[in-house]
């Protein structure tokens, strides 16, 4: 079977687009995390860590953002010429991760968690520093990104190394 993909070039150009089209139309930066929190924080609302004038807003932009990420994914999976269905298939990871469904699932599950948890802490998430920090040349930004790249490649290579 044939998977055809965007050339990176033309990602690449998607996304620099989207982060300015988003910046025009919204008045602020495009992330997610902070709909994560978001979501934490209707979730747990004892957790003080989550809480912030923002998270009572059901209006939020990043929450719907946050929302759309998944269900744009089930549309575009949906509207394919291939037939779609259920993969639970990790790839390359698949040789470190737990091999059932189950365990694979709890594993991302909690690696999901540290994202959230991680970006909350550093103020923005991946998308939030590296692409539109980056894009703005904001020094923290850049250097969190920086840090999530490098954090991510070291990671990859212990797991396949050692």
């Amino acid at each position: 079977m044939q998977i055809d993909y965007w050339p990176a070039w033309l990602g690449g150009l998607g996304i620099g687009l989207f982060v300015l089209l988003h910046f025009w139309l919204i008045g602020r930066p495009a992330g997610c995390s902070t709909g994560y929190g978001h979501i934490c924080a209707l979730a747990c609302r004892r957790l003080k860590f989550f809480h912030s004038g923002e998270y009572r807003d059901v209006n939020n932009t990043r929450l719907w953002f946050l929302l759309g990420i998944p269900f744009g994914g089930l549309l575009s999976a949906l509207l394919s010429a291939d037939p779609w269905h259920w993969n639970f298939s990790m790839g390359m990871y698949d040789a470190v991760l737990p091999q059932t469904a189950t365990g694979k699932a709890l594993w991302l599950i909690f690696g999901g968690m540290l994202l959230g948890f991680g970006a909350r802490l550093a103020g923005a998430c991946t998308t939030g520093h590296a692409l539109v920090g980056g894009a703005m040349l904001n020094p923290p930004s850049l250097v969190a990104g920086a840090v999530f790249f490098t954090s991510a490649m070291a990671m990859t290579w212990l797991l396949f190394k050692v």
